[in-house]
């Protein structure tokens, strides 16, 4: 099979790999489509010394078609159509049980430290299948195994009622998600972003207002729009302390915020919380139990995700395709498989 390999110095490589096979539990599955991540970047951009010897292939965004079975799979046959969950675990612990494999302490992450889904084929467990409706593409599949799980998550945790104004710093394919989510649930929707065309497209998504936040404070646009109340929720996705500091100070009194854009500095005070009663939380990847409940959401209330996406290209176009993905002038970019 192809995969992808960064070699360092945002320099992307296809690679002939030995075809996986499963074992027992396992599953290996043809992929149709695969999703590029922002996290996905980070490696990208590491220079060639620090991917020195390192041969993963990337990626964690897989959907497609079974391929093969291992010994005792009994939840799935060859031909289905499949959202793959992007971490594998042991499935016996309490973690796991409560469908957060992500928290295993044998937790496996596609392309890190195991192979990833920028390839024709992955081998996971027949536990990590999500059946994928007809009625969703290979593209809706690939974005609910990540980017749009975290987004749905996220707006589990914050559940906007009551047309609540949400304020979404970033509007790259994480925020573009969390404005859909948010706007299918009733909310108002105000996006925070730098770049036009990102700006134009959570417009073209359902975004009510969207702001410059280099034309201006966006704290104080937000309090404007919110007739100077603040809004009621906010999502960072940016990872920029602005943004932490922002989806912050623009809520109002009891407001609550979900993070996901991961930001090292010391951004916030606790002068920023106490007084006004804020709620923060952190959120990760999603339980995969709760992919059935987001799977609902999307066919009950025609969340269009696929209209996220902006470019496509095949896999022997990768050092293309996340070129333009790093330049962040895009929406959702993927592969595809014919």
């Amino acid at each position: 099979m192809r995969g992808v390999v960064f070699l360092g110095d945002r320099r992307a490589e296809v690679r002939e790999f030995p075809d996986p096979q499963p074992g027992w539990g396992e599953v290996v599955v043809r992929l149709k489509a695969g999703g590029l991540c922002g996290s996905d970047l980070h490696r990208y951009r590491q220079d060639a010394a620090q991917r020195a010897g390192n041969i993963i292939i990337p990626g964690h965004e897989p959907s497609g078609l079974v391929e093969s079975l291992g010994g005792g799979v009994a939840n799935v046959r060859v031909g289905d159509r499949v959202s793959v969950y992007h971490y594998r675990g042991c499935g016996y612990c309490k973690e796991c049980l409560g469908g957060n494999l992500m928290w295993c302490a044998e937790s496996r992450g596609y392309g890190v430290p195991i192979h990833g889904s920028n390839a024709d084929l992955i081998l996971t467990d027949a536990r990590n299948c999500l059946p994928l409706p007809t009625e969703l593409s290979f593209a809706h599949g690939a974005m609910m195994a990540c980017n749009a799980g975290t987004a749905f998550s996220s707006m589990q945790k914050l559940h906007p009622v009551g047309g609540e104004t949400v304020a979404i710093f970033g509007q790259g394919p994480v925020g573009l998600a969390g404005t859909l989510f948010a706007k299918a649930m009733g909310a108002r929707v105000v996006g925070v972003e730098p770049l036009a065309g990102r700006r134009a497209l959570a417009h073209s998504l359902g975004a009510d207002e969207t702001i410059d936040p280099n034309a201006g404070d966006p704290v104080k646009a937000i309090h404007e729009l919110t007739r100077g109340e603040g809004a009621a929720c906010s999502f960072e996705t940016s990872g920029s302390g602005s943004g932490v500091n922002g989806a912050v100070d623009c809520l109002r009194l009891g407001g609550r915020a979900v993070f996901v854009g991961k930001h090292e500095d010391k951004a916030l005070a606790p002068s920023q919380i106490i007084g006004r009663q804020l709620t923060l939380m952190g959120s990760f990847v999603l339980p995969i139990h709760m992919y059935y409940e987001m799977l609902r959401l999307i066919l009950e209330r025609r969340v269009p995700l696929e209209a996220m996406v902006t470019h496509r290209f095949p896999l022997e176009k990768a050092q293309e395709a996340f070129a333009l993905f790093d330049s962040g002038k895009t929406g959702k970019v993927i592969f595809e498989w014919a």
